[in-house]
């Protein structure tokens, strides 16, 4: 008779460390196999879901010619974002709520505008405008000195519902621009020497107001993927 074979396990070296060997090596795989995108992100909010949308006339502390100005300028970044949005310009706010009989702009008012003006929303805007005073030192022989300094504002906009006057939406942004030129006068106050909005504020308002539209505008972004 052949002797019997006796059966023996043999364990390599190191036996069950080679598991996190092939943990490794399978995480090199899959990182290998992965890839970053440039993918197209969709706006925070979608202005297609109405109808149709009113725009009351911004409101400022500054002067009156400064108003349709940032209005126009709302506008147009807004059509820019998303093309195709329409929009019905409701005009001064006072001058709105004469015509609805109203006192002031709540819930009510909203949901009358909206019946009237068949629009689905409405926007607001107020713009807060203050000039930072320089620090100039001048001698007691000047009569006069020509300086610069900064004008410095905030944008707050919001979106209304007609259909229950709640707001639905609301951003605020600040920024501050340097004036062109500021005349100083010995013993009477400093004026800033310019009277059109677009020169004084320069491009304070367009920045303002892009960065007040951002919610409005798809994107892109770098995303990994697999």
């Amino acid at each position: 008779m052949k002797p019997k074979q006796s059966v023996r396990c043999v364990r390599t070296k190191g036996g069950l460390q080679g598991l996190p060997l092939l943990a490794v090596i399978l995480l090199v795989i899959l990182v290998a196999c992965a890839h970053t995108e440039k993918v197209l992100v969709p706006p925070k909010i979608d202005l297609k879901t109405y109808a149709s949308i009113g725009v009351v006339e911004f409101s400022t502390n500054a002067e009156d010619t400064l108003k349709p100005y940032v209005t126009q300028n709302f506008i147009e970044n807004i059509q820019s974002a998303q093309p195709g949005t329409r929009l019905l310009e409701l005009g001064n706010a006072d001058h709105l709520l004469r015509s609805m009989g109203h006192r002031q702009l709540n819930p009510e008012t909203i949901q009358s505008i909206g019946q009237k003006y068949k629009v689905d929303a409405i926007i607001l805007g107020h713009l807060q405008v203050s000039t930072i005073k320089p620090k100039i030192n001048m001698s007691t022989a000047a009569k006069s000195l020509s300086a610069s300094a900064y004008i410095e504002a905030a944008l707050q906009t919001r979106i209304l519902e007609t259909n229950s006057g709640a707001t639905c939406w609301t951003r605020s942004n600040s920024g501050k621009t340097r004036v062109a030129r500021l005349n100083l006068t010995e013993g009477g106050p400093y004026t800033i020497g310019v009277s059109d909005p677009k020169e004084k504020y320069g491009k304070l308002v367009p920045k303002l107001v892009y960065a007040n539209t951002m919610d409005f505008r798809s994107r892109y972004e770098y995303r990994t993927v697999e």
